[in-house]
């Protein structure tokens, strides 16, 4: 009987929801007859961040207007504004169909920033599933229009995609280099429209999340201020509590953690309102890490599943996955659900393998086949004109009278400094075969110090600090240690940061081998560089300068000159 009604009163309140749905659709349609095209586009551009949803709406408007017309052009700029939407919704499969339709009708047109754009916003939804390979493919394409359009904005907005796959893949540093010169780049040039704001404001808040990935939580609160001095909570909502989810973090790292739960629960709340359910595994995951610290071990699971879960259902590019598996595992051993612990480890280890396979692999394409370096060479040749021309002329007039001088100068300087470098070589090489005892042993008690201590040296004498995978967080896997205190053993007892100790191991062994080897001197400034672990000639060569005050190339130089003779 109870069903009977139930299904009586559905049957009852059906036609008047069938018909308050049409009245509400035909207002919403009625509310947009009259309006021109340019209107119509106008108010998708002014909503756009505080509801995208409606803005999807105007755009589709402004397409079938456009399309009603026949007219070519504002139907593809209209088609890509729903897809801007729909990637911002999250409806990734949605965006790219309407993109190919927009390449489609770009290419017609011959329209190179609406083809850079199209490319540029396929490579962002690749990355965001996780498919970093093919989005490479269509920020490369995308730099190949960028180029055309000689917009400096569009070349650095594709060197920052590019960025951004290597810092989801853990090469932090030259993420870094690359943000931080485009954010010179953006402030120098340009008018200050709402086109660089938007691309300054992108910068800060990778670089934010940059600094928070390798742990400097005080760099990271720089760039993310900037960035809340720039938007406000009703008028850019979405960018307003990415950055506000960044303070989470960042109070995290500083150990205040109920502040950070406050603030992720903060972020959690908004993104449930505005229907953003993907973006709710980085704030489950610090919840769930903010837990782990204060002991709330279940309440740590309830949110690190949640986390990986999210994960899992949407297929993101979620890089903290490996580490909440990390810490759920922890979790489970403090609760001591075993059967937890087995099945989560597994997980773990299998994630693990993949991430560092798919790193190296993606990094490595990066380096051979598209390096950052050239996008920075080709914005800077954007950016000449004829004042630098007329200056660098009349400062090169100046330059020629002294440069003999200089020239010898310099020449006597280098001389003397590598007569005191082979000293020093003498001194490495002597140390090398001679066992010398290490006074830190003696006076050490730690046994965890020690042990490291000693690995260290294992780990010199097998020279592993030639790998190109050698980082900090491989060295302290093989270790058997973390991070930081791995690090803070190096700091202690090597007196040098991890960065400082593995790149003067490197450089001082090159120094040995070129001095005696004369096939290692005839190779390329490149191949010397990957020899010895590093990834770029031009950061080796910046190290090899850095400790011995010369370029590698005048130290092989020297070193043939002086066999001559």
């Amino acid at each position: 009987m109870h069903l009977k009604k139930l299904s009586s009163l559905q049957l009852y309140l059906l036609p008047v929801i069938i018909l308050f749905c049409s009245l509400s659709l035909n207002a919403q349609t009625d509310s947009l007859q009259g309006k021109s095209y340019e209107e119509l586009i106008g108010l998708y551009d002014a909503i756009f961040y505080k509801n995208t949803s409606q803005a999807r709406t105007y755009a589709i408007a402004a397409y079938e207007l456009a399309k009603k017309e026949d007219k070519k052009a504002e139907m593809a700029l209209a088609k890509y504004n729903v897809a801007r939407a729909k990637y911002n919704l999250l409806k990734y499969e949605a965006s790219m169909e309407d993109l190919e339709e927009v390449i489609r009708i770009a290419t017609e047109l011959n329209d190179n920033v609406l083809l850079y754009k199209s490319y540029s916003l396929k490579g962002n939804i690749l990355c965001d599933l996780n498919r970093d390979s093919e989005g490479l493919n269509q920020y490369i394409k995308a730099r190949e229009y960028a180029k055309i359009t000689q917009d400096p904005v569009h070349l650095s907005k594709i060197a920052v995609n590019i960025a951004l796959i290597k810092k989801f893949h853990k090469d932090y540093e030259e993420a870094i280099n690359v943000l931080l010169e485009n954010l010179k780049f953006i402030e120098k040039n340009g008018s200050e429209d709402e086109k660089k704001l938007t691309s300054k404001r992108i910068i800060l808040s990778q670089l934010t999340d940059t600094y928070l990935r390798i742990e400097q939580p005080h760099k990271a609160d720089y760039y993310n201020n900037l960035v809340l001095q720039q938007c406000s909570e009703k008028e850019n909502p979405t960018v307003y509590h990415y950055s506000l989810l960044n303070t989470g973090i960042i109070e995290y790292q500083n150990k205040n953690f109920i502040k950070s739960i406050e603030l992720c629960k903060k972020v959690e709340s908004y993104y449930i309102k505005a229907n953003k359910q993907a973006n709710l595994a980085t704030p489950y995951y610090y919840i769930g890490r903010n837990s782990f610290q204060l002991k709330r071990f279940e309440q740590a699971v309830e949110y690190l599943e949640k986390a990986i879960e999210i994960s899992d259902k949407f297929n993101i590019d979620f890089p903290e996955k490996e580490k909440a598996h990390e810490y759920l595992h922890l979790s489970y051993i403090e609760i001591g659900d075993k059967e937890k612990i087995a099945e989560n480890f597994k997980k773990y280890k299998e994630l693990g393998k993949k991430n560092d396979s798919l790193a190296m692999s993606l990094n490595n394409r990066i380096h051979k086949e598209h390096d950052i370096i050239p996008l920075q060479e080709e914005i800077e040749s954007l950016d000449k004109n004829t004042k630098y021309l007329y200056t660098a002329s009349a400062i090169m007039l100046a330059l020629l009278v002294g440069f003999y001088l200089w020239y010898r100068r310099k020449q006597k300087r280098n001389k003397k400094r590598f007569q005191e470098l082979l000293v020093t070589i003498k001194k490495l090489e002597k140390e090398k075969n001679e066992t010398i005892e290490k006074e830190t042993s003696t006076s050490i008690t730690d046994e965890n110090v020690l042990q490291i201590l000693k690995d260290l040296e294992i780990f010199e004498e097998k020279k592993l600090y030639l790998k190109q995978d050698c980082t900090l967080g491989n060295v302290a896997k093989k270790l058997k240690t973390n991070t930081t205190y791995l690090s803070n053993v190096i700091n202690t007892y090597k007196e040098k940061s991890f960065k400082s100790y593995l790149s003067e191991l490197r450089i001082n062994d090159a120094l040995i081998q070129l001095k005696n080897d004369s096939k290692l001197r005839s190779y390329t400034i490149k191949a010397i560089a990957e020899e010895f672990g590093f990834k770029r000639a031009e950061t080796f060569s910046k190290a090899f300068k850095a400790q011995t005050n010369m370029l590698p190339s005048y130290y092989i130089k020297s070193l043939e000159k002086q066999k001559v003779t």
